[in-house]
Order: C-alpha cells, then sequence, then structure tokens
C-alpha cells in the first residue's frame, strides 16, 4: 500500500482513544512500578500521528533524560509486544518539570517534602505578609494543604490556593550561583 493510501486509511479509522487509554494504561502502570516509578500524568492524543504521553515521577530523585529514555525503552518493547495501539504513534516520556503546577490533591501528597511555590487568596488571614510565598509541601488532609513555611505549619484551604508549583531553586542548583 502506498504511503499516502497508508496515511489516508489511517486518518479515516475511528479510533476509540478512552478505550485504547483503559487498555494501555494498567500495562504502563505494572511497568513504571517494575522500574520504581510512578505515573504522574498519561494522555492519547490525537494528530497526524497519535501520540502517547507519560509524565513520570520518583519519591526518591529528580527524574533524569536518562530514567525518560529507560522508560521509553520498555514500554516501548511492552507495547510492541502486546500491539493494543492499532496505528501508528509516537511515545513521549517526560518528567514534571522543574516549575510544574499541580493539579489536584493527589498531587500535592505525591510532592509532599519538596519546596514549592504557592500563590494565596485571602493570605492574611492565614497569619501571611503576602500572597506568594516559597514553602515545603508537608501533605494533604481532606480539604487543606499543610505547608511548612517560615519554620511553622501553614493549613490552607484548597479554596484558596491560586496553584501550587515546584519550586525550582537555581543557587542550590548551581551551588549557590
Amino acid at each position: 500500500m502506498s504511503k499516502s493510501l497508508r496515511k489516508q486509511k489511517e486518518h479515516d479509522t475511528y479510533i476509540d482513544i478512552e478505550g485504547i487509554s483503559s487498555m494501555v494504561k494498567p500495562k504502563i502502570l505494572k511497568v513504571l512500578s517494575d522500574m520504581g516509578y510512578h505515573l504522574l500524568n498519561m494522555e492519547l492524543k490525537r494528530g497526524k500521528v497519535l501520540t502517547l504521553e507519560i509524565e513520570i515521577f520518583s519519591k526518591d530523585k529528580n527524574i533524569s533524560l536518562k530514567d525518560c529514555e529507560k522508560v521509553s525503552n520498555v514500554v516501548s518493547r511492552v507495547l510492541d509486544v502486546e500491539d493494543p495501539i492499532p496505528l501508528r504513534y509516537n511515545l513521549v516520556v517526560s518528567s514534571p518539570g522543574a516549575n510544574r503546577v499541580l493539579k489536584n490533591t493527589r498531587e500535592y501528597e505525591m510532592f509532599a517534602g519538596r519546596d514549592v511555590e504557592v500563590k494565596v487568596k485571602n493570605f492574611s488571614s492565614y497569619n501571611l505578609t503576602k500572597d506568594t510565598f516559597t514553602a515545603k509541601i508537608l501533605g494533604v488532609d481532606g480539604d487543606v494543604v499543610k505547608f511548612e513555611f517560615s519554620d511553622r505549619e501553614v493549613w490552607i484551604d484548597l479554596s484558596d490556593i491560586t496553584y501550587v508549583k515546584l519550586h525550582f531553586d537555581l543557587g542550590k542548583y548551581f551551588g549557590g550561583v
């Protein structure tokens, strides 16, 4: 079959993105668990070619390019053998990123112990002097996120949080530069 006909056929084929995702996700979770990683996010996207995006996380260390490469190789082999995706696809494995915005309480819990930048509405009601600050996530308790800020614990209602994003300290990274 010619390249243009194959491309047209793939384009016209109905793809059950949710069905494929639900079939692929348990396989990826198993691979990541066996390798000591966690799945932060997975998305199968339509385009000229399907793209399977996997975002990985580790409690024990920052994710490196080598980690992404290693996971990509193993996931590729597993998916090639089981072939749950009926068309050509690109696999993209990435880390959370240095300044990732945390999206939900699950992510707050996953990143507990990490430094984050927090922006808060009604900051004065929490005895804070400004609306944006750097703190360490301690955990989540119901509708409240616990932070360590200036050697004290601050509990902030989820409804008062504008955003929480990972804090990347260039000074620490470059040794005080």
